[in-house]
């Protein structure tokens, strides 16, 4: 089992996507039970009568709209709490792919098995992959079922492309914090950093168009990819997947790079 790290960091991880998986159940299970119960068209007018900016700046660039079930799911659930768990899994998992070994003095141990640098790091990076897609698919999972059990009409199209931008988004952070992991050596900085950039990404996306001489930094955004086009209400865009696939992959190919020239001595 120490020769597959992969399957080592999944075994690993059991006991936590169980907790996960009923955390986010129980969760969404009650954010349905609060729809099913309740007038959106009341809470719409609420939303009206806030200021446009102060609506922007918590729902996103499209704004607060509690009139539909996307609506309301957008605001509560994939503006702020999906992103925070994916993130937080991604970035932590990242974080740690090799510098929670390098920290313990076990990395050592570890390369002197029949395993290379680059076997290690790319499992490693592959373990936090499949991690945060269970974190995806389980916020899938959770809304279909539930939209089937409290009668609530939730577009597949649409949840299915907010879940993928979260994902995708979600990977991102997790890469870039490989990657500091691999210059520091530090699990605890590499998490703090990676944490970090995904909270300034969330607020530039949401601050930019408040301002209109800040409104183009909205780009240098991820969060402005993930939730820019409104996916849970149209559906799949046509290029904004195309950001987190190219910065995942430049901070996987840097982080094996750098994993393999670092003296680890």
């Amino acid at each position: 089992m120490l020769t597959n790290i992969f399957l080592k960091s999944l075994w690993d991880f059991k006991k936590a996507a169980i907790y996960w998986f009923i955390g986010i159940f129980l969760l969404s299970t009650y954010i349905m039970y609060v729809v099913s119960t309740i007038e959106l068209d009341t809470f719409q007018e609420i939303s009206k009568s806030m200021p446009k900016t102060l609506s922007q700046f918590v729902g996103g660039e499209s704004g607060l709209d509690f009139g539909s079930i996307e609506g309301f799911l957008n605001a509560q659930v994939f503006t702020i709490m999906a992103p925070i768990m994916a993130i937080a899994v991604a970035v932590n998992y990242g974080g740690k792919a090799t510098a929670q070994e390098e920290s313990s003095k076990s990395l050592d141990i570890i390369l002197s098995t029949p395993i290379s640098r680059e076997k290690f790091i790319s499992q490693k990076i592959f373990s936090m992959i499949i991690k945060t897609l269970f974190i995806a698919l389980t916020h899938w999972i959770a809304y279909i079922v539930l939209g089937i059990i409290f009668s609530q009409n939730i577009p597949v199209e649409g949840l299915s492309a907010i879940c993928l931008n979260l994902f995708l988004m979600a990977i991102t952070f997790g890469a870039i914090s490989v990657f500091i992991g691999t210059l520091s050596g530090n699990a605890t900085q590499a998490i703090s950093i990676g944490g970090a950039l995904a909270m300034a990404g969330y607020l530039i996306a949401n601050i930019a168009p408040l301002v209109d001489s800040l409104n183009n930094t909205k780009y240098f955004a991820l969060f402005y990819y993930y939730k820019g086009s409104d996916p849970l209400k149209f559906g799949f865009h046509s290029w904004h997947w195309i950001p987190f696939v190219v910065i995942t992959f430049i901070f996987i190919f840097l982080s094996i790079y750098q994993f393999k020239k670092r003296n680890l001595l």
